[in-house]
């Protein structure tokens, strides 16, 4: 990255990280080891908070929580040039939050980037009261950052022109992975453990593999979601006996579980960029995913995977089955797949585009 004379820029990074898991934690550990860090002055506040998670809901823990966050925003934002925070935006109370948190930054001279991770923008931005409390909430932001094309769409049909910006997720490229097969093959499932994320559709076409003759091993690796316990309760209460649950992880020790699997498959019934896809896909895996958000932009059907509507257990276990049965195919895919990451979605190339968008921001403020 090429500051061309200029002095590194000091950047607050806002989000939620350990002891919360998910796409953004991993995001800005991302951000906070990789280029991006050797290139400014970047800083780190995590608004992840212990105890029953309840995003999205109002109570009173979340409303005290989110006053001591814009608090501890306003007071680490004094000197900093940017301060870039990190949000599913949405619902509602997310966007609030997302909303005080960026007064608070803004009210100390800093220029505010505000991150959209959460796949569901679009279809909560579906009524005009939505959309106004989007546009006011968004008013302290200089830029908006969509990691999805659907998302970056809805959000500049709300805001003014200019100011929604697409930077692709990226993931640091694993190391080349040992060409290994297990017996039974596994199928691996990364993410929260929630109905939402299709992992009961993923449960259903396990039995439905396992009543046609096709063995395999289904291992699922992910926590309590951020709607709290009774998802998580929901999805572990309905699981095919044969499925090994593997808890959580450090972000340092997910390489080593996409080692240990054969197939990668994400059901999710919305997203936006999912991290697990492209960490998959990096780790020399193929991927079975739905056509949601922008998977199908990431996974080239046929090539480096294969992308099925989601809420089909069926068709999801015909593509399961395509893959149990053809190591060959897997690892094709597995191999077009790496190659797919590394000149596309990789962490350096995310890093150079926040890098530019730092700059130009900067180079805009009135």
């Amino acid at each position: 990255m090429d500051l061309a004379g200029r002095r590194p820029l000091r950047v607050l990074l806002v989000g939620k990280s350990a002891p919360d898991r998910g796409g953004i934690p991993t995001f800005l550990e991302m951000l906070r080891a990789g280029a991006l860090a050797e290139t400014h002055d970047v800083s780190f506040l995590n608004v992840a908070h212990s105890g029953t998670p309840e995003g999205g809901k109002v109570t009173t823990g979340n409303l005290q929580r989110t006053l001591q966050d814009a608090l501890a925003v306003r007071r680490m934002a004094a000197g900093q040039d940017i301060v870039h925070i990190h949000s599913a935006l949405a619902p509602s109370v997310t966007v609030l939050r997302a909303s005080l948190l960026a007064l608070a930054a803004r009210s100390r001279g800093a220029t505010v980037v505000v991150h959209a991770h959460g796949g569901n923008i679009q279809t909560w931005l579906s009524t005009p009261v939505r959309r106004v409390l989007m546009r006011l909430a968004m008013a302290p932001a200089k830029r908006v950052v969509a990691v999805w094309t659907a998302g970056q769409k809805v959000l500049e049909s709300v805001l003014p022109a200019g100011k929604v910006e697409l930077v692709d997720n990226g993931v640091p490229l694993a190391a080349p992975p040992v060409e290994e097969t297990h017996e039974p093959p596994r199928i691996l499932y990364v993410g929260l453990l929630t109905p939402r994320k299709g992992v009961l559709d993923l449960a259903e076409a396990s039995r439905i593999l396992k009543e046609r003759g096709v063995d395999h091993e289904l291992r699922l690796l992910g926590g309590t979601p951020d709607e709290g316990p009774d998802a998580e309760t929901a999805v572990r209460d309905h699981l095919p006996e044969w499925t090994k649950l593997l808890g959580t992880r450090e972000p340092g020790e997910m390489a080593a579980e996409y080692a240990q699997a054969d197939i990668f498959c994400l059901p999710s019934w919305w997203e936006a960029m999912p991290l697990s896809v492209l960490e998959a896909m990096s780790s020399g895996l193929p991927v079975v995913a739905t056509d949601v958000g922008d998977i199908a932009r990431a996974v080239e059907h046929g090539r480096t995977g294969t992308v099925v509507p989601p809420k089909d257990p069926e068709r999801l276990a015909d593509a399961l089955e395509k893959l149990i049965r053809d190591p060959q195919a897997r690892r094709r895919m597995g191999e077009a797949g790496r190659e797919r990451v590394e000149h596309h979605f990789s962490a350096d190339v995310t890093a150079e585009r926040l890098h530019r968008l730092y700059l130009q921001v900067r180079s805009q403020r009135r």
